[in-house]
């Protein structure tokens, strides 16, 4: 399974996190049992990396500003501001 996942290395990182969102989708929809942590192991990542590239898709749907960013640590600082922006207006 790992074998197949060797692209994921060559992608950009907005290309990472699209694919394994995808990836895990899929295996959530085959699998109702299916975990972060099978995501995790199948891809042979950590899961906090899956766990952020999962946040870092969905935020990249509606906050095209996400892409922008050069690396993923940058857009999840930006995001990390942005949810404690929104926690202090809804306050």
């Amino acid at each position: 399974m790992i074998e197949e996942h060797k692209h994921l290395v060559k992608l950009t990182w907005q290309q990472r996190v699209r694919a394994v969102s995808q990836y895990h989708a899929s295996r959530c929809k085959d699998d109702e049992n299916h975990t972060l942590e099978d995501t995790a192991k199948e891809l042979n990542r950590s899961i906090g990396r899956i766990s952020d590239d999962l946040q870092l898709a969905s935020w990249m749907k509606t906050h095209p500003r996400v892409e922008k960013f050069k690396n993923p640590t940058q857009a999840l600082g930006w995001i990390r501001d942005k949810k404690k922006e929104m926690r202090i207006a809804d306050a």
